[in-house]
């Protein structure tokens, strides 16, 4: 159900109140006041062309405030920003930070902290009102991000509130990765207004994502976001009964599924390795697997894997230093590469070297001793590659 017509103006009315307006059936929190027309003129004289309708519909409802849904992939959007918002910039910070000279084309309207900012395109022709992203790279680790990246996300801003959904109920899971404010919001309504609260409770259900209907029912191979949260779950679970289901539905086990990362990627950061044999015995490619998942691995593991191509970067040497069998860190140092990167580790090694062999030398536990040696070594091969 739709908020035209599940909310009339007195249940909006009352939704303002409590700092909630509604969007494209989309709840903003911390909803500001609506855009006047001499806000609207002021920064439509900075852009390139006409502010799109979409946008101006949006400001119209709220200028302002956050959001507490996710979007596919990895593009964060949680503050929309308005005039004296509290984030790194406000909607002028932005607005100054990203015009060098003239105009502005692509008009910074919300994103997340300094690091994923959304646009719409002003200038006028076939592409005016269209966002889209642009995303700062990560450090080395964290998943497989690289690089800064732009591209389209929707044509307008309502397409991509429509795309703004939860992969959990906030109400049944409270472990989400978001909807937790969504939740505490309407709550605390409810206490005064139980009936608006219980229609607002009803649209954010209405966004949340359930794969399983479309695996019952065949369709789920043809819908990419259900699809690859379906691939996560399984993996992350370590269900490899599910997997086989999948599999069987038409999905294919080495999508990608988040930040680069595969469904075999998966299971190895979450150490599911029973998960991780059987999409071994389904081939699947295996070319990042010691980058996210060397601490995971056994020994045996780790062959196989560097049998059949699992590259060795800094962070799979990182990930294998924290791995109980040195056996783990010994096969990955074979393989290793010299770079910047990788010598940035010899001073942790050195310290977890001689944690190792004090631990040793309390416990007598050849384990720990040979981990040191395994660290020391390595060490020292890298200091010696550097200066060679």
């Amino acid at each position: 159900m739709s908020a035209a017509t599940l909310l009339d103006a007195e249940d909006r009315r009352i939704a303002a109140g409590a700092g909630i307006a509604v969007f494209a059936d989309r709840l903003i929190l911390g909803a500001q006041p609506p855009a006047d027309d001499e806000a609207l003129e002021a920064v439509a004289a900075r852009c390139s062309g006409p502010l799109p309708e979409a946008l101006v519909a949006l400001w119209r409802t709220s200028f302002g405030g956050r959001i507490d849904y996710q979007l596919d992939g990895q593009v964060s959007f949680t503050e929309l920003f308005g005039p004296g918002s509290d984030g790194y910039l406000d909607l002028w910070g932005w607005i100054d930070h990203e015009t060098d000279s003239g105009p502005l084309r692509f008009l910074p309207f919300g994103g997340f902290e300094y690091l994923d900012r959304l646009y719409v395109d002003t200038a006028e022709g076939p592409g005016h009102g269209r966002v889209v992203y642009w995303q700062q790279g990560l450090p080395p680790g964290w998943e497989l991000t690289g690089g800064d990246r732009a591209a389209g996300l929707a044509v307008d801003v309502r397409a991509l509130f429509g795309q703004l959904a939860l992969e959990d109920d906030p109400w049944v899971a409270d472990d989400a990765d978001a909807g937790a404010e969504l939740r505490e919001a309407i709550d605390e309504l409810a206490e005064e207004e139980p009936v608006v609260a219980g229609k607002l409770r009803d649209l954010v259900r209405g966004t949340v994502l359930d794969w399983r209907p479309a695996l019952a029912a065949g369709t789920l191979a043809g819908e990419p976001r259900l699809r690859r949260l379906a691939l996560d779950r399984a993996a992350s679970a370590g269900d490899a009964d599910l997997l086989e289901r999948l599999a069987a539905a038409g999905c294919d086990l080495a999508e990608p599924v988040r930040g680069g990362l595969t469904a075999i990627d998966i299971a190895l950061v979450n150490r599911r390795l029973e998960a991780v044999e059987g999409l071994l015995g389904r081939k699947v490619p295996v070319t990042n697997t010691l980058r996210t998942g060397a601490h995971a691995v056994t020994a045996g593991m780790a062959r196989v894997l560097l049998a059949r191509g699992a590259v060795v970067t800094a962070d799979a040497v990182g990930g294998a230093i924290d791995n109980d069998d040195p056996e783990v860190l010994r096969l990955v140092a074979a393989h290793l590469p010299s770079s910047a990167e990788v010598r940035g580790h010899v001073p942790r090694l050195r310290m977890l070297a001689a944690q190792a062999a004090h631990a040793a030398d309390r416990s007598g536990d050849e384990r720990m001793r040979d981990r040191a040696t395994v660290l020391r070594e390595l060490a020292a091969m890298i200091t010696a590659g550097a200066g060679s």
